[in-house]
């Protein structure tokens, strides 16, 4: 047994069911901070985001990296003394700023109200009706010219390493052991495809044609939706919000409100 493995007992990636629990047990680890303080109540109109210095919104982001921008996510964030409620804003360790939402409900901002939405591999981890209704109440806060981002695991990159047989998959395995998430995964190729339906709380696994649908549902012109790469976007400050580890396996899209 490698030491890798030692650290995490009873691990066994073959078994996804017994697995749910301790994969979310490690994943609540990161949602913690030094410092949670109470700012008020959430802002609502575009003129309470900007009075706030808030341009847009960061899903599935405790501490987000735009410091112009609202970090959001359903798993309550923690500090030593406090623990996040829905409904309140908090600052995070002095830099940014927090709520606790869950994109199943109606988001709690006005029509019009942020310039940009950015969400990165937290679409995949809701059923596609859910997907929908949020992406129309994201469409319904932006303001004319205002833009979505969206990235997500890219069902075409692992159909296509598995039939290609391309590297790609042993590549992904790799990066993600670096991660630390668990032991090393098996390095058969058909686990490393199942592994991207069956862990993390996925729901649905996107390609691009699929983003479009469900974007075109929510209310978004199919003409305004867009491919893009890695850190390149309309916007420079959301585009730059990309996280670099998960560039191999990963669909970016924009769409214009």
């Amino acid at each position: 047994m490698s030491k890798q493995s030692a650290s995490f007992p009873g691990w066994d990636w073959d078994d996804p069911d017994r697995l749910a629990g301790q994969l979310d047990d490690f994943s609540a680890q990161v949602a913690v901070c030094e410092k949670l303080e109470p700012v008020g109540a959430l802002p609502h109109s575009r003129q309470d985001f900007q009075e706030l210095g808030l341009t847009g919104i960061e899903f599935a982001a405790f501490r987000t990296a735009h410091p112009e921008g609202l970090g959001t996510d359903l798993t309550p964030l923690r500090s030593p003394e406090l623990s996040s409620e829905p409904g309140t804003l908090y600052r995070v360790d002095g830099e940014r700023s927090f709520t606790q939402l869950d994109i199943g409900r109606p988001l709690p901002f006005a029509d019009a109200s942020v310039d940009w939405v950015y969400a990165e591999h937290l679409i995949e981890h809701v059923t596609m009706p859910v997907a929908v209704g949020w992406l129309t109440e994201a469409r319904r806060v932006l303001r004319p010219g205002g833009v979505l981002r969206l990235t997500t695991p890219d069902l075409a990159r692992y159909l296509h390493g598995y039939a290609a047989d391309d590297g790609f998959l042993a590549r992904h395995r790799r990066r993600l052991s670096m991660l630390g998430f668990g032991p090393p995964m098996p390095q058969r190729k058909a686990f490393l495809v199942n592994q991207i339906f069956r862990y993390y709380g996925h729901q649905w696994i996107y390609d691009l044609d699929e983003l479009r649908h469900v974007l075109v549902r929510a209310g978004f012109a199919a003409e305004d939706v867009r491919h893009c790469a890695y850190r390149t976007g309309v916007r420079a400050d959301v585009a730059d919000l990309d996280t670099p580890f998960r560039t191999d396996e990963t669909v970016y899209v924009e769409a214009d409100r």
